[in-house]
């Protein structure tokens, strides 16, 4: 039976592949899409600028977050894309102007596809608007678009069908030709002469002249790239972090030109930093350890001395036997919530009527009135003013509190002193 059953599973593979032929109508076509690289290069994009610093004899390294500074001569990459703290711009630039090395890029840092356009991303770059760059401010340099916004919006009416000419793939095209719009730039620095293609949505503006030993890609009121001097150390604006991607550090002279900014000779500390703020958690670990430490010895002494399982087992009690007493007083405070306040009056004064009758019968006409004899004699014996005895038996139920009391103490004394 289960060789029949393997047999008969053959035979229906043969016929399935002889129905995919030509003959059969079937048809298949291989495609082949680029998705990217995987695993480390797919979150971190400067992981072949690491590497490749790290066999010229440096020690670089990615960190997520900036909790320490580096030491002076050491060199930051740097990313403004995510917004930076003006308090953090200071402190950056006064750790350049004791003599380190800032790499600042505008966009282009995030772990994207470089091999994938995204059309909604240029748009999104474009038509936001400008906002201020610290560390751009205090380094007296401006930021501005490239492209119009006249360009840009016409591009918006063709990928919507607004244009008739627009015809399929050409949208695309003009995206393309848009967004990886390549700006080939010749740039010569200590005598050497580099080849580079600078990306990016915007352009920086250097107003002042450039002094020696600065550099700009391209003019300097629309450069892609500015080198600076600050203090005893170097500031580096780039549009774009493009050159340093792992995609395009292998084109042209952009690692040769990387191994030139970081310096060829000597073993230096290089940091590419995703989130120039720390976290608060590090920041306090660093400058408070001491006082986190003492803090969770005393909260663990606390705990020590509070949990009640430290020591002989307490014993519970299953079961344990109220007082009658105890059941008349939440009874009492049940009606009271309830607001049945005359149904509590009327039981005391039924009490005391019962001991009245027994004990004081030759005066009690059976009228369930308290007349003068009986009023002056409860008052001899009480020692209460006749009114409140008379008040005790007759007047309405009250609804304060304070009111309340004084009537059931006067009732409990009448009734003791029978």
């Amino acid at each position: 039976m289960r060789h029949f059953i393997r047999g008969l599973l053959m035979l229906a593979g043969v016929l399935a592949l002889c129905a995919c032929g030509d003959g059969g109508g079937g048809h298949w076509e291989e495609v082949e899409r680029v998705t990217g690289y995987k695993g480390k290069a797919r979150v971190n994009p400067f992981l072949a600028a690491e590497r490749l610093l790290n066999e010229l004899g440096h020690k670089a390294r990615a960190e997520k977050s900036l909790g320490k500074m580096p030491p002076h001569d050491a060199v930051m990459f740097v990313s403004g894309e995510g917004g930076l703290p003006e308090g953090r711009a200071k402190q950056l630039l006064r750790w350049t102007y004791s003599g380190g090395h800032l790499i600042y890029f505008l966009d282009g840092t995030r772990p994207y596809n470089d091999f994938e356009t995204q059309f909604g991303e240029f748009i999104s770059a474009m038509l936001l608007e400008e906002q201020k760059d610290p560390v751009m401010e205090q380094l007296g340099v401006g930021v501005q678009k490239r492209f119009p916004m006249e360009e840009v919006k016409d591009l918006l009416k063709s990928k919507a069908g607004e244009q008739e000419s627009a015809k399929d793939g050409e949208v695309e095209k003009a995206w393309k030709e848009k967004a990886n719009e390549v700006s080939r730039q010749e740039v010569s620095w200590n005598g050497r002469t580099y080849q580079l293609d600078l990306g990016g949505y915007q352009s920086l503006n250097l107003k002042r002249r450039l002094l020696p030993g600065e550099f700009s890609a391209g003019p300097k009121d629309d450069a892609l790239a500015l080198h600076l001097r600050h203090g005893m150390g170097m500031v580096t604006l780039l549009a774009h972090a493009r050159p340093f991607r792992n995609h395009w550090l292998g084109d042209h002279d952009h690692a040769r030109w990387l191994s030139a900014l970081v310096g060829e000779h000597g073993s230096k500390e290089v940091l590419f930093v995703a989130a120039s703020t720390g976290s608060f958690f590090g920041l306090l670990w660093q400058h408070g350890w001491m006082a986190v430490v003492t803090l969770a010895i005393c909260l663990g002494f606390w705990l020590w001395q509070q949990m009640p399982r430290f020591g002989p087992l307490a014993e519970v009690e299953l079961d344990s036997t109220r007082h009658f007493a105890s059941h008349i007083g939440a009874l009492g405070e049940f009606f009271w919530r309830m607001r049945r306040v005359a149904l509590l009056v009327n039981s005391a004064r039924d009490a005391v009527w019962e001991r009245v009758r027994e004990r004081l019968r030759s005066l009690d006409d059976g009228s369930w009135q308290m007349n003068d004899a009986l009023a002056l004699e409860i008052s001899r014996r009480s020692g209460l003013p006749v009114k409140r005895v008379t008040d005790a038996f007759d007047v309405t139920p009250p609804n304060s509190a304070h009111q309340f009391v004084i009537l059931m103490r006067d009732l409990q004394t009448i009734r003791r002193a029978l």
